[in-house]
């Protein structure tokens, strides 16, 4: 099957603005307000679910998520850390931007007690992937660059994905799970610390990070400075969409994966050659197919015997976007910069923001 891609003139400058508009909303909502999910379309041509973008942050996202109408069951989770909570909810009662940094919070300790979630791992344990920007590293390996005199150096970051997933999404009479995961961005990190773009931030007990030794007279190599943190640290969560799925399990889902394979192909055959669906295995409820633009991947999946058994929705960022490459570039130009790019942050914890 043949399938074009299509590619967006998206500069740096845009991709700032992007973000900027976006922080610039969620920055002026009041504590109470409704959500914010700007319209970022005219930013990819991919026409996909809740109009999810990968320049979304945690705030949009869930302002997103709050379309799905009825009771559901939402999930917060750590996946490397595999440490998860869980909610029963409904969405119909629109929820504040500060409502979900208020749940997040809710999963990290800020003193030395270490309750056990979900899934029986102690909340704690996101915090070993927690590290000093002036450290070389993260703990998966991902390089920060920032000087150790660089006045940022002694920020915190929480440096792992992070996901939220909600059940029953019903699309086409059949029950979906949405599962929605962020990933940490140093171009939205290098924004926030500037003032230019939403800080998300929570409070945690430093006493779960990987400083050394107890006492602190070892320092790690993630926390070169740790005998300057305090017990109870700010942490910042710079967080962008990267991965949106939609997945289902059933007897004979052949009707509910014809009508969705349809309706996502009428949405995007601007960037399909031809009927993706033209090619579908009707009797055993079987068929793939792959859109993308300059932006992003959607992947289509159908799998059964006799009939649909498994039903997948895959979107996913373009790692060699114009847009991610344009943080890549702002990264480069904080860690770098002079005067006010490098000054040390004045933006206020999200809480007392939104």
């Amino acid at each position: 099957m043949n399938l074009r891609n299509l590619s967006a003139a998206v500069g740096l400058a845009a991709c700032v603005a992007l973000l900027g508009t976006s922080a610039a909303a969620q920055l002026a909502a009041p504590a109470k307000s409704a959500c914010i999910a700007p319209q970022l379309a005219q930013q990819g041509a991919l026409n996909w679910f809740l109009g999810f973008h990968p320049s979304d942050d945690l705030l949009s996202a869930w302002c997103r998520i709050q379309a799905l109408p009825g009771n559901v069951r939402f999930n917060v989770q750590w996946p490397v850390s595999k440490v998860h909570k869980s909610w029963d909810t409904s969405f119909n009662a629109k929820l504040p931007a500060s409502r979900i940094i208020e749940i997040v919070q809710s999963m990290i300790p800020v003193d030395d007690s270490n309750p056990v979630s979900d899934t029986g791992v102690p909340f704690g344990d996101v915090l070993a992937n927690a590290v000093a920007l002036g450290a070389p590293r993260t703990s998966d390996g991902t390089v920060l660059g920032f000087a150790p005199t660089h006045p940022a150096a002694k920020q915190v970051v929480l440096w792992e994905p992070l996901g939220l997933r909600v059940k029953p999404v019903v699309l086409a009479g059949q029950e979906f799970t949405l599962s929605v995961y962020l990933k940490p961005n140093l171009g939205l990190l290098s924004m926030a610390l500037a003032g230019k773009a939403t800080d998300v931030r929570v409070k945690a007990w430093s006493g779960r990070f990987q400083t050394g030794n107890y006492f602190r007279t070892a320092c790690s190599e993630f926390f070169p400075d740790c005998e300057s943190l305090q017990d109870v640290a700010t942490v910042h969560l710079p967080l962008l969409v990267d991965t949106v799925r939609l997945d289902a399990e059933g007897e004979n889902m052949t009707a509910a994966a014809v009508a969705i394979g349809r309706e996502l192909y009428a949405r995007n055959s601007t960037l399909t050659t031809s009927d993706p669906m033209a090619a579908f295995d009707m009797a055993n409820g079987r068929g793939l197919f792959t859109i993308n633009d300059q932006v992003g991947t959607l992947d289509f999946k159908a799998e059964g015997s006799g009939g649909t058994k498994t039903l997948s929705i895959v979107y996913r960022g373009n790692e060699a976007s114009t847009l991610l490459k344009g943080l890549d570039k702002v990264a480069e130009e904080y860690r770098a910069g002079t005067g006010s790019k490098k000054k040390l942050p004045t933006v206020p914890d999200s809480l007392g923001r939104l």
